[in-house]
């Protein structure tokens, strides 16, 4: 009997160590506790804009629902690029989010090189929404149509002129594609900020320009400019009267702004998930669709995948407009 107690002792033993080890691995295997702190959705631009007004209504509903503050932090700078890197090199632990843009499809191409890659670096979790730019004409231009525009463009060979909010962005990069897909000449007058542009544009200083419509909606309302597009898929709730490129034969036109949460590679697959679902019900409810289409913005979801699917279709785009017009960084 004696003989056969240290065996007892040593299957005891074994028992324990072997029953903490699957302890041991089932804790590892439980997703850990996310969120532990604040939330940083860094706003690579400036207050104001599409990307930042997102940001502030999407952080209050997602900090509620994650039971942490969401909290906005503007990091501007290198049209975007700074606030970008900062994202790509934070840890990937789902404490700091993107809030992208086009900036990040466009700095693809427009910038020799830049301290992150799109692909590698980020995760795309959900697109939340777009905003059309607006094909609009000044005094000077009669036509009432974008037939009737490209034809008189064509007529005036290099004699108009188009502002934009800067060289490289969307309001450019909009009116070179046009140009190359239309088939006429214009003079590109890029200004500091959108407030100039739309400025030039109203003294009648300018001919056109593609304008986003969330800025140019109460000039148009007001009639000191008309608009011609938008460059939506759909004709905007703001300006039902007015047709869509596609709708009049450029089907190559539909673009413009849009907002989107990325997180840097290596973000839990966990978290990403619980961020895609969520944000996926905070835009639908009926107070965020209406907020966003207060500014001529439209819920567009899209989960991540299919996100990244479009972003890659907005690099190729912006590729395109880059290499035609020359643009380089302001």
């Amino acid at each position: 009997m004696t003989s056969s107690r240290p065996l007892l002792r040593a299957t005891l033993l074994l028992a324990g160590v072997g029953a903490a080890s699957l302890f041991a691995v089932a804790a590892l295997a439980q997703p850990q506790a996310w969120p532990t702190r604040a939330v940083r959705l860094i706003v690579n631009f400036p207050p104001g804009g599409i990307t930042d007004f997102s940001a502030r209504v999407v952080a209050p509903r997602l900090g509620e629902v994650l039971g942490q503050p969401v909290v906005v932090e503007n990091r501007s700078g290198s049209g975007g690029n700074i606030g970008t890197d900062y994202v790509a090199k934070a840890n990937p632990d789902g404490h700091t989010l993107l809030l992208a843009g086009p900036p990040n499809a466009i700095s693809v191409t427009l910038y020799p090189s830049v301290p992150f890659d799109m692909k590698r670096d980020f995760v795309p979790i959900a697109l939340l929404g777009s905003v059309p730019n607006v094909l609009v004409v000044g005094s000077r231009i009669s036509a009432r149509s974008v037939a009737e525009f490209v034809e008189f463009a064509r007529r005036n060979p290099g004699k108009l002129n188009f502002a934009s909010n800067g060289t490289g962005t969307t309001i450019q990069l909009s009116g070179e594609l046009m140009k190359y897909y239309a088939k006429y000449d214009a003079l590109h007058v890029p200004f500091r900020g959108a407030p100039a542009a739309t400025a030039a544009i109203l003294a009648g200083d300018v001919d056109f320009m593609f304008d986003s419509l969330s800025i140019s909606y109460q000039n148009i309302r007001a009639g000191k400019i008309r608009a011609l597009a938008v460059t939506s898929a759909q004709r905007s709730p703001l300006l039902p009267d007015v047709p869509t490129m596609i709708e009049q034969g450029y089907p190559q036109m539909e673009m413009g702004g849009w907002t989107g949460i990325m997180a840097p590679a290596g973000t839990p697959p966990t978290i990403v998930a619980r961020l895609e679902a969520e944000l996926r019900r905070i835009v639908a409810l009926p107070e965020v669709v209406q907020t966003f289409e207060k500014t001529g913005m439209t819920v567009q979801f899209m989960n991540g995948p299919e996100f990244g699917v479009f972003l890659d279709r907005e690099i190729a785009r912006w590729a395109l407009a880059i290499r035609l017009s020359n643009a380089t960084p302001d």
